[in-house]
């Protein structure tokens, strides 16, 4: 197949579109032919957390790399979904388009009110999508329990919330030894349908479901201790890494490849980073800069918030909360502040909500008046209960 000109297309999204369904094509590749909407989805993931990546970054040439990756996503699924006359990349602008429309009458409809802020918008944001929602069905149904958990949650994140959901409306263990009991179960039935397999992949459907019973468990193993499983593979995955990156380094000292070393000589460096041979103590001030540095990780999956104008510390966020702004300010000596904007040092009144990293129990963070929060939930539930007592007193 002769490689396309770029010259031949009127604009590079009719050129994206042409090579994607070339892939697809039968002299295409294979690998694009056999992919479906299931089989794309951790790679659509994979490409997203990418851009937001790139993003924090502040690479401007590295973000449009990765939107473009992300867009290939988009107009695979769009191809996939026309070849079965379902839809196509027309009609998938086309209804974004109209949404977008939908949510923002005060733009585009001259009878609606002038709205000229962004909280404002914000605000009548919930009333744009009820009016969407009744063009697209002509009879209400009931909210679900769940309804109000975020779809763009992370899975274990997600799996969190419905179980708190569920456990707030009478659907709990009693206590955590009935969680324990389930963890077993679940447990034996994921071994019970990996054991002697060759070929994992002739029952992947049926593993993948069962290795999901068992991680839905341990979110709600977690949350019954009171822990994040989002924080705790957090933690891990961050564990794991630098492990990796001190081996490297110590093989980079007697110029070795990672690949080309032997694994029980790999097996040895990984001992010794485990047992933090070698490794550098954090100060005090380091380690707290971590805690904090988590903490705001955390808090971004719960809030939708715009960073000041970037400074190594304190860092300020601005976020919006029914219709009005709040400032949160992160320091270095492991604090944070909710102030409302209008005010975003405290030097008119005090803080709404102030914690600390606690020198009394390890791992958690203390308000002003001695309680303590482990989870970033926690974390996120106090200061929207602490906005609400500090609207209703001002």
């Amino acid at each position: 197949m002769k490689a396309p000109d770029p010259k031949d297309y009127p604009n590079s999204m009719a050129f994206l579109q042409d090579i994607t369904s070339k892939l697809r094509s039968p002299e295409g590749c294979p690998w694009d032919r056999e992919q479906t909407h299931s089989t794309l989805v951790p790679y659509l993931i994979e490409e997203s957390q990418e851009v937001v990546e790139a993003i924090l970054q502040g690479n401007d040439e590295h973000t449009k790399e990765e939107l473009g990756d992300l867009l290939f996503q988009v107009v695979l699924h769009s191809q996939i979904a026309s070849e079965r006359g379902a839809f196509d990349l027309e009609e998938v602008a086309k209804d974004v388009a109209e949404k977008l429309v939908l949510r923002h009458p005060h733009v585009f409809d001259p009878e609606t009110k002038d709205i000229s802020s962004a909280n404002e918008v914000v605000a009548n944001w919930d009333l744009f999508k009820e009016k969407e929602k009744q063009l697209r069905q002509k009879t209400s149904k009931p909210k679900s329990i769940l309804s109000e958990v975020p779809e763009t949650f992370p899975s274990l994140l997600k799996a969190e919330k419905f179980q708190k959901k569920a456990a707030n409306a009478g659907f709990d263990w009693e206590d955590i030894k009935g969680v324990e009991e389930k963890l077993n179960e679940e447990l034996q039935e994921f071994l019970e349908e990996i054991r002697g397999i060759s070929d994992p992949s002739s029952n992947q459907i049926r593993i993948e479901e069962e290795l999901g019973d068992l991680l839905f468990t341990i979110v709600n193993l977690a949350r019954k201790l009171g822990v994040s499983a989002e924080s705790s593979l957090t933690r891990t995955n961050t564990k794991f890494k630098h492990r990796i990156e001190y081996m490297e380094a110590r093989l980079g000292e007697s110029d070795r490849k990672f690949s080309e070393t032997p694994l029980d000589e790999l097996e040895k460096l990984w001992n010794q980073a485990k047992n933090g041979i070698r490794k550098q103590t954090q100060n005090p001030l380091e380690e707290k800069q971590a805690i904090v540095s988590e903490l705001i990780r955390g808090l971004s999956s719960f809030l939708i918030w715009k960073q000041d104008p970037e400074t190594d510390w304190p860092k300020t966020y601005r976020f919006s909360h029914q219709s009005a702004e709040y400032s949160l300010i992160f320091s270095a000596f492991g604090s944070m502040t909710v102030l409302p904007s209008t005010d975003p040092w405290g030097r008119k009144a005090q803080p709404i909500f102030y914690l600390n990293v606690s020198e009394k129990i390890p791992g958690t963070w203390e308000d002003l008046s001695g309680n303590f929060y482990k989870t970033q939930e926690d974390i996120y539930e106090a200061i929207l209960g602490s906005i609400r007592d500090y609207n209703l007193h001002s």
